[in-house]
């Protein structure tokens, strides 16, 4: 149980806490993950889940294949921990392309926690995901985007950075994933890493997001680069903050020409946190242009940048260079600091974007978390074709005055309920004790 973990900051919950070591096993026995479940590295074949116990000790996750009626009768897979750690990261094997699976968490003295995944399918096929980033500071939108990004129920979502306001910060990280759960434990989740991940070079803030981040080995930073593919569409996932002037320019180079080779008319998409067009404050990442980056995304026919850091959402073109701003799901937003031709539409607001992805074109909508629509579009190989009219800037305010940085939890008074039969067996055995010795 949470109670137990928050006691000690809690002087009024001392009696919870003398009824949980007063029950030893009983208390332990209902305490749930304190992170997780959530799933990364999503393959045709495999899937790796992560989940953090608050006590060292083992874990096991099972998955089994679903059909129009429910599980099937064989193909279940299994993965176990082999020793006692708080972080698990268990991979799941020779699963089948394409097929959802419903899993389960279970180990000693913790709570089961399921959810569900669909494997990534071999042949080309018509799917959907999610853009979202910069989700920081601001609970309240960035639960908001959650919750709406679950009812779109993508295959995957792809987050554009900044995960949290401070990388350092193991309680930001605690309330990511106190936020993020109903996402993250049924939609593999493609992150990069953001300049607040980083929160200072050689900080602890990477060595934090590389232990909650798990991606095939490759690229020129280990966890901070890493290729995903997926039905007819291969995505190239950079750290926007490399030395761009060696290693990380090859590799980049080099991935794209791969993925131009094994499927020259496959879809193409570059994610880095800065990218290289903006109209907000940040505006355009000089460090990749200088490099020669932005002419290797044109050589090799980038169809889509995805990128954030400006906490604002844009769509544009500069010159087949075409790009997608989204960093408006949590983090205070920014007005455009410049109107460019190669803008075709901007919105200070609060948002996520939902792609689907056909053989031949890309739909796509910019839309706020109660649904309502900001920008749509249509993506071709050739470039864009505008749909609904985004909508027009305002002049006042994007969003409703935001809340304060520091996100406000409402103070959580369930835990009285959930220990009145053990403060009841603690308060009867001191009555006993207190007639024995009159």
């Amino acid at each position: 149980m949470t109670l137990v973990s928050r006691a000690v900051t809690k002087p009024s919950q001392a009696a919870w806490l003398l009824a949980a070591f007063a029950l030893p096993g009983w208390s332990w026995a209902l305490d749930p993950l304190a992170k997780g479940p959530w799933l990364m590295d999503l393959r045709t074949d495999s899937v790796v889940v992560l989940a953090e116990r608050r006590l060292p000790g083992r874990l096991e996750v099972r998955a089994v294949p679903q059909g129009p009626g429910g599980d099937l009768a064989d193909g279940a897979v299994t993965a176990r921990a082999g020793v006692d750690v708080t972080l698990h990261e268990l991979t799941l094997s020779g699963l089948r392309p394409g097929t959802r699976y419903r899993y389960e968490v279970t180990g000693p003295d913790v709570v089961a926690a399921s959810g569900t995944f669909g494997t990534a399918p071999t042949e080309p096929v018509p799917f959907r995901f999610v853009i979202y980033g910069d989700t920081r500071s601001q609970a309240r939108p960035h639960a908001a985007a959650v919750d709406a990004i679950v009812r779109e129920a993508p295959e995957f979502v792809v987050h554009t950075g900044d995960l949290v306001e401070d990388g350092r910060d193991d309680g930001d990280w605690q309330r990511f994933f106190d936020i993020e759960a109903p996402l993250l434990r049924v939609t593999p989740f493609v992150p990069v890493i953001g300049n607040h991940e980083i929160a200072v070079p050689l900080s602890n803030g990477t060595d934090n997001y590389r232990r909650f981040v798990h991606v095939a080995p490759g690229g020129p930073s280990d966890e901070l680069n890493s290729v995903l593919r997926y039905a007819n569409a291969r995505f190239v996932l950079a750290n926007a903050y490399e030395d761009w002037s060696g290693p990380a320019r090859d590799w980049i180079d080099r991935e794209l020409s791969r993925a131009r080779r094994e499927g020259p008319r496959d879809w193409l998409f570059v994610v880095m946190h800065w990218g290289p067009r903006s109209s907000g404050p940040h505006g355009d990442n000089e460090l990749v242009a200088q490099a020669g980056v932005d002419a290797i995304l044109r050589r090799h026919r980038v169809d889509l940048v995805i990128s954030g850091h400006d906490h604002a959402y844009e769509r544009g073109d500069d010159g087949g260079l075409r790009f997608i701003v989204s960093g408006g799901a949590g983090a205070p937003l920014y007005r455009r600091q410049e109107r460019r031709p190669m803008t075709r539409s901007f919105a200070s607001e609060h948002h996520y974007v939902r792609v689907d992805v056909e053989r031949d074109q890309v739909n796509i909508a910019a839309l706020r978390p109660d649904g309502t629509t900001i920008d749509r579009a249509i993506l071709r190989h050739e470039g864009w074709t505008d749909g609904a009219p985004a909508a027009p800037e305002r002049s006042g305010p994007a969003t409703a005055p935001p809340p304060p940085e520091a996100p406000e939890t409402p103070e959580d008074w369930s835990w009285v309920w959930k220990a009145i039969p053990a403060i009841a067996v603690v308060g009867a055995g001191a009555w006993w004790l207190r007639r024995r010795s009159q």
